[in-house]
């Protein structure tokens, strides 16, 4: 913020000496202009009255042909600055006396001449004679009544006198000039823009500079700054209406933290009744999953006690039945056949209902037996390619562990059978120190999972779900249209406790 600024302050400093710099530039150059030419002008004024003092006083020694003693006052006049050189011509263009001796008697033409001859007129110009520029002034010499006894009244002009006049001398005061006007224009710039500069300063960048200080720690969380501006014109509104806004950022900050802290009591109030939600339902979750294993043990015992061995007495009684009946009655001997071999399908299809229902291999053996007669009694029997792959299930692991997995293992493949459409199934449990990682992968033809977590009979998928919750497990579905279904799983080995009893 401070770079932007200085940055503005100098941009604005810059742009008033620039403008005063184009403002100095104009107004010297047309004060240096018409200096000049007043100048010039009083230089030919000079000249002028220099040439008619001249003429008068060799009027009368050029009207008595005194040529010497012209020449003498045309030397006498040459010797004085700022006179350059002077010569005075006949009337036949003819030098009648020259401050340069050599030129007497020569016939002389120039515009100049031409011109005073033809308008009988005062002609001023300038020459460059030998890389230096002067000034000349050429004054007729006329024919007057007081004349025209000598020289008769026919011509009107009887010569001419010129004047030359060196204008090193209005160089010089033009230098002079020019030198003053530029230390007056300079020190006058440097004043006003340093009033300027400081004024600009005063007026606007303090003040803003005040209002940047105040905004920064605004900024900063200082939420009380203000700024201390007591005027009348714009900065001072811009002031006002900065420390109104501040007020207002101050009042709103305040009522959001008194926002803040309501919400954050409620979230924490949230918080602790979704916990205690989460609590009570994981209890209820176990105590469920619980029951329910503790009711699949009691029907698949009863089961196994009593619709079991009365299925199997009853085939005793008739395999009895068929071996008292004599040859004659075959008919009745395939009838009872028939009886027993339904009994029998029906005694086999009870076992794999009391083996759904609790496996006793599992007790018994362990989970890797236990999966092994599952898969192969449901997977294989489907002709469904089945790999199994078991790592660091050398031990027992807890009840409650193998107990979830094997229910898990047990929902994932009874999916494949039902849904998939899949001929082959890969199944991998990995046991480490502190965790069990498994996954179930089929070639089979998928599904949008979103959806079917949705669904309202997806009982499978949502029973997964809970029983890897009820662990403190996680669980990850990978599934597209026909590109298979992967499901992982991770259970910790100590499982967290949801609640006390």
């Amino acid at each position: 913020m401070i770079r932007v600024k200085n940055r503005l302050q100098y941009r604005i400093i810059l742009l008033v000496f620039a403008i005063l710099m184009v403002m100095g530039l104009i107004g010297g150059g047309a004060i240096l202009y018409l200096q000049r030419q007043t100048t010039i002008a009083q230089f030919k004024d000079s000249a002028v009255l220099l040439a008619a003092a001249l003429r008068d006083s060799l009027e009368r020694d050029m009207l008595l042909v005194d040529r010497q003693h012209v020449q003498q006052s045309v030397e006498l006049m040459a010797s004085r600055k700022p006179v350059q050189d002077v010569t005075v011509y006949s009337v036949e263009r003819k030098v009648f006396a020259s401050s340069d001796a050599s030129a007497v008697g020569q016939i002389r033409g120039s515009e100049e001449i031409d011109r005073v001859f033809a308008s009988l007129e005062t002609v001023t110009g300038a020459d460059n004679q030998q890389g230096e520029k002067n000034m000349s002034v050429v004054f007729p010499v006329l024919n007057k009544p007081d004349c025209y006894g000598c020289h008769g009244s026919g011509s009107q002009i009887l010569g001419a006198i010129e004047i030359g006049v060196d204008s090193k001398m209005l160089d010089e005061q033009l230098r002079q000039q020019t030198l003053t006007m530029v230390v007056i224009a300079g020190v006058t710039f440097l004043m006003i823009g340093a009033t300027l500069t400081y004024m600009f300063r005063s007026s606007v960048v303090n003040p803003i500079s005040k209002l940047i200080a105040s905004a920064q720690r605004i900024a900063g969380g200082d939420l009380s700054a203000r700024v201390a501006i007591q005027r009348d014109d714009e900065v001072g509104t811009m002031a006002k209406n900065f420390n109104e806004m501040a007020e207002r950022v101050e009042e709103n900050a305040k009522a959001l933290e008194a926002s803040k802290v309501e919400l954050e009591e409620k979230v924490q109030e949230r918080t602790r009744q979704l916990q205690e939600t989460a609590v009570v339902r994981g209890k209820l979750l176990e105590r469920l999953i619980s029951a329910q294993e503790e009711e699949r043990r009691r029907v698949a015992r009863e089961l196994h006690d009593e619709a079991g061995q009365a299925l199997s007495a009853i085939m005793l009684d008739l395999a009895r039945a068929i071996d008292s009946l004599p040859d004659e009655a075959a008919e009745a001997k395939k009838k009872l056949t028939q009886s027993r071999a339904l009994a029998a399908q029906t005694l086999g299809e009870l076992r794999k209902l009391i083996y759904d229902l609790r496996p006793e291999v599992l007790d018994q053996l362990g989970l890797a037996p236990a999966l092994r007669s599952y898969v192969k009694s449901r997977l294989e029997a489907k002709n469904i390619k089945v790999w199994l792959s078991f790592s660091g299930l050398d031990d027992r692991l807890p009840s409650k562990i193998e107990t979830t997995i094997f229910r898990i293992i047990q929902e994932a493949t009874t999916n494949v059978v039902r849904h998939s459409g899949a001929s082959a199934v890969t199944i991998k449990v990995t046991a480490t120190k502190s965790a069990i990682n498994a996954n179930i992968d089929d070639n089979g033809k998928g599904f949008d999972v979103e959806t079917a977590l949705r669904s309202s009979d997806s009982f499978g998928l949502r029973g997964i779900q809970e029983r890897v919750s009820a662990v403190g497990g996680q669980l990850s579905i990978e599934s597209e249209p026909a590109k298979g279904t992967l499901i992982w799983f991770q259970i910790p080995l100590e499982v967290p406790k949801v609640g006390g009893d």
